[in-house]
């Protein structure tokens, strides 16, 4: 029971940890907002840029009101 224990507890820290990103950082429905298309769309040419190393992806926790922190993906430019 010891390391069952051990576990849930590093589970809940780090569900408790949220994380936040950069104004750099949008998620795919922001991005879709900037770009005007819907969310669908946005996914495809979020997947195409990552598989091109235009944009990088990386998750980030954050606080929802029903989830606790939960990890939500973010996109960048590749600089």
């Amino acid at each position: 029971m010891e390391s069952a224990e051990l576990l849930r507890q590093i589970r809940n820290e780090l569900q408790n940890r949220p994380q936040a990103p950069d104004s750099e950082w949008k998620t795919a429905r922001q991005w879709g907002s900037v770009w005007n298309l819907c969310i669908s769309q946005t996914n495809r040419m979020l997947m195409i840029a990552v598989e091109n190393g235009i944009m990088e992806m990386r998750k980030f926790r954050i606080p929802t009101p029903t989830r606790g922190a939960y990890p939500i993906p973010h996109y960048r430019q590749i600089k």
